[in-house]
């Protein structure tokens, strides 16, 4: 069954946004508090992931060939293991065994034959902020000549897996790996240990837009009330962001191109017309606008500025980046514009209101932007074409004053998403519908004839199908679950 969508545009809205830590935290706010877009709302501080390396040769003190490591392994990769638990052993020639421990609790995500190394992925639940290494118990030598053993200096970052020590011998080259990424804390030649901690990392959740607290979530966050106007796109990529919304165009089928940005742009979020060329965009990136917003953009060109396929079902929170001047986020050539290779904006948002391709904005739609054009908006591309489906937004709200709202939303993204009502008839001709699936992903068109029974189309499946003239005037066969039917701005 065809998707039955209204398209949202809501004036005189209350917005309820939730705002929370993925982890316990520190809520820095309280009821009553105003906010603006950039205030932080929660903390939390966390132990930054990393694998856990384990050194069989290290940890068996002996030469271990590569064909014998999988005889000693019990646990393969993808297998959970607890902290302690035996995974890997040998038995020597006394009839002795040996057993490695896990260092802790997590998931063998991989086992190296030739370095004879277990790589454990360590749950966050149990993650330690350090990790003491006896190097010299592993070396075998007097803890008095730790630092001329060590290869690393107090204060160093250093990578899970990296030699931090060696000692040398007759036949052989002992060393000792890192089993963690950290900071080395400390180097110690009476115990002949080295400590690695792990470093904290701090992770702020921001309001993301204007308004007032009405509730406190205990230690993951708070409510943000705000009042405005809220819009739906069809496709964005791209994650949150906020700025000055900035109307570029001068009608909303007005296509902007390079010439038409400058330094102005800086923490813009700009509005254009029907679309915007790859240099328009990219020497917006340039420039420092937060992002854009148009009737439609061009796949390819979206494709290269966030390294994201228009046609997938989900759009990540990509970041724009650039890169050298050979990269495609390259500014050399801009009408002879000549600058620096590093850029000052590391991100970019862009949503389409309409669908993929240059497309004139719709009049409800662009009025709206005009009306708010020079205050300040909170965008987000995220969207998701199937499964829980989302929409990209854009929100221009301030604090409430007391107004009497007209609507109230509390999640956003999908207020476009409409059940058909029951007996409501499906496809019909002559409804404007937009396809959602490649090989016409983004495309418009009008239905002119509902193909009667199921028929075979690209997929090799049998499917309900219906015939669309395109917009371009090609007549093609779409299946019934991969259009839209737009039914109204409201």
């Amino acid at each position: 069954m065809a998707m039955f969508t209204q398209t949202i545009i809501r004036h005189n809205t209350r917005l309820l946004k939730t705002r929370t830590l993925p982890s316990p935290g520190k809520v820095l706010v309280k009821p009553g508090d105003t906010v603006g877009p950039t205030a932080i709302i929660a903390k939390t501080d966390y132990l930054r992931e990393s694998p856990r390396v384990v050194d069989l040769r290290a940890e068996l003190n002996m030469h271990i060939p590569p064909e014998l490591v999988d005889a000693m392994l019990l646990k393969q990769p993808g297998d959970s293991v607890r902290s302690g638990e035996p995974i890997a052993s040998f038995q020597d020639e006394k009839g002795g065994t040996k057993q490695v421990l896990a260092p802790c609790d997590g998931t063998i995500q991989y086992v190296s034959k030739i370095d004879a190394r277990i790589i454990i992925i360590e749950d966050a639940a149990s993650m330690k902020p350090m990790c003491v290494v006896p190097v010299s118990q592993i070396l075998k030598s007097n803890p008095r000549w730790l630092r001329a053993h060590v290869t690393v200096k107090e204060g160093q970052y250093v990578r899970e897996g990296q030699i931090i020590a060696g000692y040398p011998e007759a036949d052989d080259f002992r060393v000792v790996y890192a089993p963690i990424s950290g900071v080395i804390a400390r180097i110690c030649p009476r115990t002949g240990n080295v400590t690695i901690v792990r470093p904290m990392e701090t992770l702020k959740v921001a309001a993301h837009v204007a308004g007032r607290i009405t509730d406190i979530l205990p230690n993951m966050g708070a409510v943000i009330e705000s009042f405005g106007c809220y819009l739906e796109g069809i496709f964005g990529v791209g994650g949150e962001c906020h700025g000055v919304l900035w109307v570029m165009a001068q009608s909303p089928a007005d296509v902007l191109d390079a010439g038409d940005i400058g330094p102005e742009v800086d923490g813009k979020i700009l509005v254009a017309g029907a679309g915007a060329t790859h240099e328009a965009m990219e020497k917006a990136v340039y420039y420092g606008a937060k992002g854009i917003i148009a009737g439609g953009l061009n796949q390819k060109d979206v494709s290269k500025l966030s390294g994201q396929d228009l046609g997938h079902q989900v759009s990540r929170n990509s970041r724009v980046r650039r890169g050298s001047g050979r990269s495609s986020g390259s500014m050399q050539g801009l009408r002879g514009t000549q600058v620096p290779d590093s850029a000052p904006n590391p991100g970019f948002t862009m949503i389409m209101t309409e669908g993929a391709g240059f497309m004139p904005m719709n009049p409800g739609a662009w009025n709206a932007f005009n009306q708010h054009h020079g205050k300040v908006a909170s965008i987000d591309g995220t969207t998701r074409l199937s499964g829980d489906m989302l929409r990209p937004w854009i929100f221009i709200g301030s604090v409430p004053a007391g107004s009497i709202p007209d609507h109230e939303i509390t999640q956003t993204g999908t207020e476009f998403k409409k059940v058909v009502p029951a007996g409501k008839p499906g496809v019909q001709p002559g409804q404007r519908v937009r396809c959602v699936r490649q090989p016409y992903f983004g495309l418009w068109g009008i239905v002119e004839e509902v193909i009667p029974g199921r028929i075979p189309l690209e997929s090799e499946g049998l499917m309900e199908a219906v015939k669309v003239r395109l917009d371009d005037g090609t007549l093609v066969e779409v299946a019934e679950a991969n259009i839209e039917v737009l039914e109204q701005y409201v």
